[in-house]
Protein backbone atom coordinates (compact mmCIF):
# COMPACT_ATOMS: atom_id res chain seq x y z
CA UNK A 1 0.00 0.00 0.00
CA UNK A 2 2.88 2.32 0.90
CA UNK A 3 4.55 1.68 -2.47
CA UNK A 4 1.32 2.48 -4.31
CA UNK A 5 0.94 5.80 -2.39
CA UNK A 6 4.56 6.71 -3.11
CA UNK A 7 4.15 6.03 -6.83
CA UNK A 8 0.97 8.07 -6.91
CA UNK A 9 2.64 11.06 -5.23
CA UNK A 10 5.59 10.94 -7.64
CA UNK A 11 3.27 10.64 -10.60
CA UNK A 12 1.35 13.75 -9.52
CA UNK A 13 4.60 15.73 -9.04
CA UNK A 14 5.99 14.73 -12.43
CA UNK A 15 2.71 15.55 -14.12
CA UNK A 16 2.71 18.99 -12.45
CA UNK A 17 6.26 19.71 -13.59
CA UNK A 18 5.39 18.58 -17.11
CA UNK A 19 2.36 20.88 -17.22
CA UNK A 20 4.43 23.84 -15.94
CA UNK A 21 6.92 23.32 -18.74
CA UNK A 22 4.14 23.20 -21.32
CA UNK A 23 2.77 26.53 -20.08
CA UNK A 24 6.17 28.19 -20.35
CA UNK A 25 6.88 26.81 -23.81
CA UNK A 26 3.44 27.62 -25.19
CA UNK A 27 3.92 31.42 -25.34
CA UNK A 28 3.40 33.10 -28.69
CA UNK A 29 6.68 35.08 -28.46
CA UNK A 30 10.04 35.13 -26.75
CA UNK A 31 8.95 37.96 -24.45
CA UNK A 32 5.92 35.96 -23.30
CA UNK A 33 8.16 32.98 -22.54
CA UNK A 34 10.55 35.14 -20.59
CA UNK A 35 7.72 36.54 -18.49
CA UNK A 36 6.40 33.06 -17.86
CA UNK A 37 9.85 31.87 -16.78
CA UNK A 38 10.15 34.73 -14.30
CA UNK A 39 6.59 34.07 -13.06
CA UNK A 40 7.25 30.39 -12.41
CA UNK A 41 10.76 30.69 -10.98
CA UNK A 42 9.38 31.12 -7.51
CA UNK A 43 7.67 27.73 -7.61
CA UNK A 44 10.28 25.91 -9.68
CA UNK A 45 12.86 25.45 -6.91
CA UNK A 46 10.40 24.02 -4.30
CA UNK A 47 8.94 21.67 -6.94
CA UNK A 48 12.42 20.49 -7.90
CA UNK A 49 13.30 19.79 -4.27
CA UNK A 50 10.14 17.75 -3.76
CA UNK A 51 10.87 15.86 -6.98
CA UNK A 52 14.41 14.97 -5.92
CA UNK A 53 13.31 13.84 -2.45
CA UNK A 54 10.54 11.71 -3.96
CA UNK A 55 12.82 10.07 -6.54
CA UNK A 56 15.30 9.25 -3.81
CA UNK A 57 12.62 7.06 -2.22
CA UNK A 58 12.21 4.88 -5.32
CA UNK A 59 13.87 1.50 -4.66
CA UNK A 60 16.75 0.73 -7.04
CA UNK A 61 16.83 4.15 -8.71
CA UNK A 62 19.77 5.58 -6.74
CA UNK A 63 22.57 3.66 -5.05
CA UNK A 64 23.11 4.13 -1.30
CA UNK A 65 26.24 5.83 0.01
CA UNK A 66 29.29 3.54 -0.11
CA UNK A 67 29.99 1.52 3.01
CA UNK A 68 32.81 3.34 4.81
CA UNK A 69 33.52 0.74 7.48
CA UNK A 70 37.09 0.29 8.80
CA UNK A 71 37.35 -3.03 6.92
CA UNK A 72 36.95 -1.36 3.55
CA UNK A 73 40.04 -0.73 1.40
CA UNK A 74 41.11 2.88 2.16
CA UNK A 75 42.05 3.67 -1.44
CA UNK A 76 39.06 2.07 -3.08
CA UNK A 77 36.26 4.34 -4.24
CA UNK A 78 32.66 3.16 -4.47
CA UNK A 79 31.35 2.51 -7.97
CA UNK A 80 29.31 5.61 -8.91
CA UNK A 81 25.60 5.06 -9.44
CA UNK A 82 24.37 5.32 -13.02
CA UNK A 83 23.16 8.85 -13.75
CA UNK A 84 19.70 9.24 -15.20
CA UNK A 85 18.33 11.77 -17.68
CA UNK A 86 16.61 14.67 -15.94
CA UNK A 87 13.99 17.19 -17.02
CA UNK A 88 14.86 20.91 -17.05
CA UNK A 89 11.95 22.57 -15.25
CA UNK A 90 12.41 25.96 -16.91
CA UNK A 91 13.04 24.95 -20.52
CA UNK A 92 11.01 21.73 -20.95
CA UNK A 93 13.99 19.90 -22.47
CA UNK A 94 15.51 16.66 -21.22
CA UNK A 95 19.26 16.70 -20.70
CA UNK A 96 21.56 13.76 -21.28
CA UNK A 97 23.25 12.43 -18.15
CA UNK A 98 26.66 13.79 -17.32
CA UNK A 99 29.54 11.32 -17.52
CA UNK A 100 30.82 10.38 -14.06
CA UNK A 101 34.25 11.80 -13.21
CA UNK A 102 37.14 9.35 -13.49
CA UNK A 103 38.06 7.68 -10.26
CA UNK A 104 41.33 8.97 -8.91
CA UNK A 105 43.30 8.61 -5.77
CA UNK A 106 43.22 11.54 -3.35
CA UNK A 107 46.78 12.26 -2.34
CA UNK A 108 47.20 14.57 0.59
CA UNK A 109 50.56 16.30 0.98
CA UNK A 110 51.45 18.76 3.73
CA UNK A 111 51.58 22.40 2.58
CA UNK A 112 55.01 24.01 2.76
CA UNK A 113 55.48 26.28 5.76
CA UNK A 114 55.56 29.99 4.83
CA UNK A 115 57.81 32.09 7.06
CA UNK A 116 55.97 35.13 8.46
CA UNK A 117 57.83 38.23 9.56
CA UNK A 118 55.35 39.86 11.92
CA UNK A 119 57.48 42.99 12.15
CA UNK A 120 57.08 43.75 8.45
CA UNK A 121 53.29 43.81 8.79
CA UNK A 122 53.59 47.02 10.80
CA UNK A 123 56.52 48.55 8.93
CA UNK A 124 55.10 51.55 7.10
CA UNK A 125 58.36 53.49 7.07
CA UNK A 126 58.53 53.73 3.26
CA UNK A 127 54.95 55.00 3.04
CA UNK A 128 55.12 57.43 5.94
CA UNK A 129 58.69 58.72 5.97
CA UNK A 130 59.70 58.98 2.33
CA UNK A 131 59.66 62.33 0.51
CA UNK A 132 59.32 60.52 -2.84
CA UNK A 133 56.07 58.69 -1.99
CA UNK A 134 52.71 60.40 -2.43
CA UNK A 135 49.96 58.42 -0.71
CA UNK A 136 47.19 59.66 -3.00
CA UNK A 137 49.09 58.13 -5.94
CA UNK A 138 49.92 54.88 -4.12
CA UNK A 139 46.26 54.26 -3.32
CA UNK A 140 44.82 55.82 -6.50
CA UNK A 141 42.66 58.31 -4.62
CA UNK A 142 40.49 60.66 -6.65
CA UNK A 143 38.67 63.97 -6.13
CA UNK A 144 34.93 64.29 -6.60
CA UNK A 145 33.70 66.98 -4.17
CA UNK A 146 35.35 70.39 -3.80
CA UNK A 147 34.11 72.80 -1.14
CA UNK A 148 34.83 76.54 -1.50
CA UNK A 149 34.62 78.54 1.71
CA UNK A 150 34.21 82.33 1.33
CA UNK A 151 35.48 83.72 4.63
CA UNK A 152 33.42 85.79 7.07
CA UNK A 153 29.90 86.93 6.06
CA UNK A 154 26.79 88.37 7.68
CA UNK A 155 27.63 90.19 10.92
CA UNK A 156 31.33 89.49 10.34
CA UNK A 157 32.65 91.81 7.59
CA UNK A 158 36.26 90.62 7.81
CA UNK A 159 38.93 93.13 6.84
CA UNK A 160 37.74 96.57 5.68
CA UNK A 161 39.65 98.85 3.31
CA UNK A 162 40.00 102.60 3.65
CA UNK A 163 37.24 103.10 1.04
CA UNK A 164 34.84 100.85 2.98
CA UNK A 165 35.33 97.72 0.83
CA UNK A 166 34.55 94.65 2.94
CA UNK A 167 36.40 91.36 2.71
CA UNK A 168 33.22 89.29 3.03
CA UNK A 169 31.80 90.77 -0.22
CA UNK A 170 34.98 90.41 -2.27
CA UNK A 171 35.66 86.77 -1.34
CA UNK A 172 32.03 85.78 -1.91
CA UNK A 173 32.08 87.19 -5.45
CA UNK A 174 35.41 85.49 -6.25
CA UNK A 175 34.18 82.19 -4.75
CA UNK A 176 31.03 82.19 -6.90
CA UNK A 177 33.11 82.79 -10.03
CA UNK A 178 35.56 80.06 -9.04
CA UNK A 179 32.68 77.63 -8.47
CA UNK A 180 31.29 78.30 -11.95
CA UNK A 181 34.71 77.78 -13.55
CA UNK A 182 35.33 74.47 -11.77
CA UNK A 183 31.84 73.20 -12.63
CA UNK A 184 32.38 73.81 -16.35
CA UNK A 185 34.57 70.68 -16.61
CA UNK A 186 31.68 68.52 -15.41
CA UNK A 187 34.12 66.37 -13.43
CA UNK A 188 33.48 67.71 -9.94
CA UNK A 189 30.71 68.48 -7.52
CA UNK A 190 31.48 72.01 -6.27
CA UNK A 191 29.79 73.21 -3.08
CA UNK A 192 29.89 76.50 -1.17
CA UNK A 193 29.78 76.88 2.60
CA UNK A 194 27.82 80.05 1.90
CA UNK A 195 26.55 81.55 -1.36
CA UNK A 196 25.10 84.75 0.10
CA UNK A 197 25.81 87.26 2.87
CA UNK A 198 25.29 84.77 5.71
CA UNK A 199 27.30 84.41 8.91
CA UNK A 200 28.75 80.96 9.60
CA UNK A 201 30.96 80.06 12.52
CA UNK A 202 34.14 78.09 11.85
CA UNK A 203 32.53 75.08 13.52
CA UNK A 204 29.61 75.26 11.08
CA UNK A 205 32.00 75.47 8.10
CA UNK A 206 33.91 72.43 9.36
CA UNK A 207 30.68 70.52 9.92
CA UNK A 208 29.43 71.37 6.42
CA UNK A 209 32.62 70.08 4.80
CA UNK A 210 32.77 66.88 6.81
CA UNK A 211 29.13 65.97 6.22
CA UNK A 212 29.39 66.39 2.44
CA UNK A 213 32.20 63.90 1.76
CA UNK A 214 34.60 66.71 0.87
CA UNK A 215 37.78 65.80 -1.05
CA UNK A 216 39.27 69.33 -1.21
CA UNK A 217 38.53 72.37 0.97
CA UNK A 218 39.57 75.87 -0.15
CA UNK A 219 38.95 78.85 2.14
CA UNK A 220 39.23 82.32 0.56
CA UNK A 221 40.25 85.49 2.43
CA UNK A 222 41.67 88.98 1.86
CA UNK A 223 44.38 90.13 4.25
CA UNK A 224 44.76 93.36 6.21
CA UNK A 225 48.42 94.34 6.54
CA UNK A 226 48.68 98.11 7.06
CA UNK A 227 52.25 97.69 8.38
CA UNK A 228 53.45 96.17 5.11
CA UNK A 229 54.78 98.46 2.40
CA UNK A 230 53.64 96.29 -0.52
CA UNK A 231 50.77 94.03 -1.42
CA UNK A 232 51.16 90.39 -0.28
CA UNK A 233 49.65 87.08 -1.38
CA UNK A 234 50.11 83.82 0.57
CA UNK A 235 48.52 80.39 0.97
CA UNK A 236 48.35 78.34 4.17
CA UNK A 237 47.86 74.75 5.22
CA UNK A 238 47.62 73.50 8.79
CA UNK A 239 50.66 73.26 11.04
CA UNK A 240 52.56 75.05 13.80
CA UNK A 241 53.29 78.74 13.18
CA UNK A 242 56.73 79.70 11.92
CA UNK A 243 56.73 83.30 13.17
CA UNK A 244 54.85 85.71 15.41
CA UNK A 245 53.02 87.30 12.47
CA UNK A 246 51.54 83.95 11.45
CA UNK A 247 50.51 83.26 15.04
CA UNK A 248 48.72 86.62 15.27
CA UNK A 249 46.97 86.02 11.93
CA UNK A 250 45.76 82.61 13.11
CA UNK A 251 44.49 84.19 16.32
CA UNK A 252 42.56 86.76 14.28
CA UNK A 253 41.05 84.21 11.86
CA UNK A 254 40.16 81.76 14.69
CA UNK A 255 38.29 84.36 16.74
CA UNK A 256 34.70 83.26 17.46
CA UNK A 257 35.29 79.79 16.07
CA UNK A 258 32.49 78.24 18.18
CA UNK A 259 34.72 75.17 18.62
CA UNK A 260 34.27 73.50 22.03
CA UNK A 261 37.16 72.11 24.06
CA UNK A 262 35.95 68.52 23.64
CA UNK A 263 35.71 68.94 19.88
CA UNK A 264 39.17 70.49 19.74
CA UNK A 265 40.70 67.46 21.47
CA UNK A 266 39.29 65.24 18.73
CA UNK A 267 40.54 67.62 16.04
CA UNK A 268 44.07 67.61 17.47
CA UNK A 269 44.28 63.86 16.82
CA UNK A 270 44.17 64.60 13.11
CA UNK A 271 47.56 66.29 13.18
CA UNK A 272 49.22 62.95 12.39
CA UNK A 273 47.23 62.51 9.16
CA UNK A 274 50.08 62.34 6.64
CA UNK A 275 47.85 62.04 3.58
CA UNK A 276 46.00 65.26 4.43
CA UNK A 277 49.28 67.07 5.14
CA UNK A 278 50.87 65.96 1.85
CA UNK A 279 47.90 66.91 -0.29
CA UNK A 280 47.30 70.19 1.55
CA UNK A 281 50.92 71.23 1.01
CA UNK A 282 50.81 70.32 -2.69
CA UNK A 283 47.48 72.09 -3.24
CA UNK A 284 48.77 75.20 -1.44
CA UNK A 285 51.91 75.21 -3.63
CA UNK A 286 50.05 75.00 -6.95
CA UNK A 287 47.49 77.66 -5.97
CA UNK A 288 50.16 80.04 -4.67
CA UNK A 289 52.34 79.64 -7.76
CA UNK A 290 49.42 80.39 -10.09
CA UNK A 291 48.08 83.25 -8.01
CA UNK A 292 51.39 85.09 -7.57
CA UNK A 293 52.75 84.60 -11.10
CA UNK A 294 49.53 85.97 -12.61
CA UNK A 295 48.87 88.78 -10.15
CA UNK A 296 52.32 90.14 -10.95
CA UNK A 297 50.86 91.21 -14.29
CA UNK A 298 48.58 93.65 -12.41
CA UNK A 299 50.88 94.65 -9.56
CA UNK A 300 54.63 94.59 -10.23
CA UNK A 301 55.39 95.26 -6.56
CA UNK A 302 53.30 92.40 -5.17
CA UNK A 303 55.23 90.25 -2.70
CA UNK A 304 55.18 86.44 -2.77
CA UNK A 305 54.98 85.21 0.84
CA UNK A 306 54.81 81.64 -0.50
CA UNK A 307 53.13 78.71 1.19
CA UNK A 308 53.06 78.66 4.98
CA UNK A 309 51.81 76.48 7.78
CA UNK A 310 49.58 78.00 10.43
CA UNK A 311 47.21 76.69 13.14
CA UNK A 312 43.93 77.74 11.53
CA UNK A 313 41.06 75.87 13.21
CA UNK A 314 39.06 75.55 10.00
CA UNK A 315 41.98 73.76 8.29
CA UNK A 316 42.49 71.42 11.24
CA UNK A 317 38.83 70.53 11.59
CA UNK A 318 38.10 69.57 7.97
CA UNK A 319 38.97 65.93 7.25
CA UNK A 320 39.97 66.57 3.63
CA UNK A 321 43.13 68.29 2.33
CA UNK A 322 42.57 71.97 3.12
CA UNK A 323 44.12 75.35 2.36
CA UNK A 324 43.41 78.96 3.28
CA UNK A 325 44.27 81.54 0.62
CA UNK A 326 45.01 85.14 1.59
CA UNK A 327 44.52 86.52 -1.92
CA UNK A 328 45.91 90.02 -1.36
CA UNK A 329 45.80 93.00 1.02
CA UNK A 330 42.66 95.09 1.13
CA UNK A 331 44.51 97.70 3.20
CA UNK A 332 46.58 98.73 0.15
CA UNK A 333 44.66 101.51 -1.62
CA UNK A 334 45.56 100.47 -5.16
CA UNK A 335 44.65 96.86 -4.43
CA UNK A 336 41.35 97.91 -2.86
CA UNK A 337 40.47 99.83 -6.03
CA UNK A 338 41.35 96.81 -8.19
CA UNK A 339 39.32 94.43 -6.00
CA UNK A 340 36.33 96.73 -6.52
CA UNK A 341 36.30 95.97 -10.27
CA UNK A 342 34.42 92.97 -11.62
CA UNK A 343 37.06 92.17 -14.25
CA UNK A 344 39.85 91.93 -11.66
CA UNK A 345 37.83 89.63 -9.41
CA UNK A 346 37.05 87.45 -12.41
CA UNK A 347 40.76 87.21 -13.23
CA UNK A 348 41.56 86.18 -9.65
CA UNK A 349 38.99 83.38 -9.89
CA UNK A 350 40.75 82.24 -13.08
CA UNK A 351 44.16 82.22 -11.37
CA UNK A 352 42.75 80.15 -8.51
CA UNK A 353 41.09 77.75 -10.92
CA UNK A 354 44.33 77.25 -12.84
CA UNK A 355 46.19 76.43 -9.62
CA UNK A 356 43.54 73.92 -8.52
CA UNK A 357 43.46 72.34 -12.00
CA UNK A 358 47.22 71.93 -11.96
CA UNK A 359 46.99 70.19 -8.59
CA UNK A 360 44.27 67.86 -9.86
CA UNK A 361 46.28 66.97 -12.98
CA UNK A 362 49.25 66.04 -10.77
CA UNK A 363 47.12 64.03 -8.36
CA UNK A 364 48.48 60.68 -9.52
CA UNK A 365 52.10 61.74 -9.81
CA UNK A 366 53.88 59.85 -7.08
CA UNK A 367 56.82 62.17 -6.47
CA UNK A 368 55.88 64.96 -4.04
CA UNK A 369 59.11 66.96 -4.18
CA UNK A 370 61.53 67.61 -7.00
CA UNK A 371 59.38 69.46 -9.51
CA UNK A 372 60.97 72.77 -10.43
CA UNK A 373 58.08 75.07 -9.54
CA UNK A 374 57.27 73.35 -6.27
CA UNK A 375 60.94 73.48 -5.25
CA UNK A 376 61.06 77.18 -5.94
CA UNK A 377 57.89 77.78 -3.95
CA UNK A 378 59.22 75.63 -1.10
CA UNK A 379 62.41 77.69 -0.96
CA UNK A 380 60.38 80.91 -0.74
CA UNK A 381 58.17 79.61 2.06
CA UNK A 382 58.83 81.27 5.36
Amino acid sequence: MANADSKRVKSVILQGVYEENLKIGAGSSASVRRRAILRHRRTAVPVLLILLVSLALVPGRFSPLPDRTPAAEPSALAEPAPMLPWPDILSGYTHAPLAPPPAEKIVSAPLPAVPLDAGRLLDYDLLLNSDSVRLSAVFGLGVQTIVIDPGHGGKDPGAIGSRGTMEKDIVLDIALRLRDRLQQSGNYRVLMTRDDDTFLSLAERVRFANTHDTDLFISLHINALPQKESNVTETYYFGPPSDLYTLRLAEQENRGSDIQTGDFRNMIRKIGDLLKEQESATLAATIQQSLFSNMQKYDKKISDAGTKIAPFVVLLGVDAPSVLVEISCITKQEEELSLGTESYRDQISLFLQQGITRYLSQRHIQVVKGEKNDKEIGNKSG
